[in-house]
């Protein structure tokens, strides 16, 4: 088969076999030394159609040369879950972009003024980094930033910024020594029973219930899958 009748039978663009060859991912059968002209194979239409399918869903060209190595083995679904769980990532960074805009349209593109020290970090340890991830993820909509080791409450510049980081061993980025053991720290919520109720569903344990008192607002205490405690406070 051509190349132009090959890139009819797959799907794909002559430009797209042309690159594929190139990288070494789809070779054509055969490629004539005198024109360069490539020909390939009818069976060869089924592995282009498995390439043109993974790359729309932006599968990046490794990945899917693992894909297509054994793909009955098991190597495609898990090639497919991993990049299932970076889309995911990624649209928890663009929700904050946009969450990030809004506030712009909102308020406008202003640094807020620093009146008084606040604290905007907080370092833990945590026993289980992935379930961390899914509890802060799931109880507190704080999405995990990988390059910095932080979870990230609310969006910069606004002042509900917040960094809870992770301490870790030495990366790209240095070491970031935590506490000895646990941490406790406290977070203002918009509804303190809502709050303690979705964090325990998410896997958190029940250290207070919420409560009224006198000397400060509505608050509760939770501890996360690793044993760091969260003072909840009404806002």
């Amino acid at each position: 088969m051509s190349i132009g009748v090959f890139a009819m039978a797959s799907g794909l663009s002559i430009n797209a076999l042309r690159h594929y060859d190139e990288v070494g991912l789809l070779r054509p059968a055969v490629v004539d030394a005198a024109t360069g002209y490539r020909r390939y194979r009818p069976e060869q239409v089924r592995q282009a159609m498995m390439i043109g399918a993974l790359r729309r869903v932006d599968l990046p060209l490794d990945a899917v040369r693992v894909a297509l190595a054994d793909p009955d083995a098991g190597s495609l679904r898990t090639v497919l879950l991993r990049h299932r769980q970076q889309l995911l990532e990624r649209a928890d960074a663009l929700s904050r972009t946009v969450r990030a805009v809004d506030y712009y349209i909102e308020h406008g593109v202003t640094m807020p003024e620093l009146k008084t020290p606040r604290i905007v970090q907080v370092t833990i340890n945590v026993t289980d980094l992935a379930e961390a991830i899914r509890f802060y993820r799931e109880a507190f909509d704080a999405a995990f930033q990988e390059e910095v080791s932080s979870f990230q409450f609310g969006t910069w510049p606004s002042e509900d910024f917040f960094l809870l980081t992770v301490a870790h061993e030495a990366t790209d980025h240095g070491a970031h020594e935590g506490p000895a053991g646990t941490s406790r720290f406290g977070l203002f919520v918009a509804d303190v029973d809502a709050a303690h109720r979705r964090a325990v569903e998410a896997g958190a344990t029940e250290v207070h219930p919420p409560v009224d008192t006198p000397w400060k607002p509505r608050w509760s205490c939770i501890a996360d899958p690793s044993g760091n405690r969260i003072d909840l406070y009404q806002s």
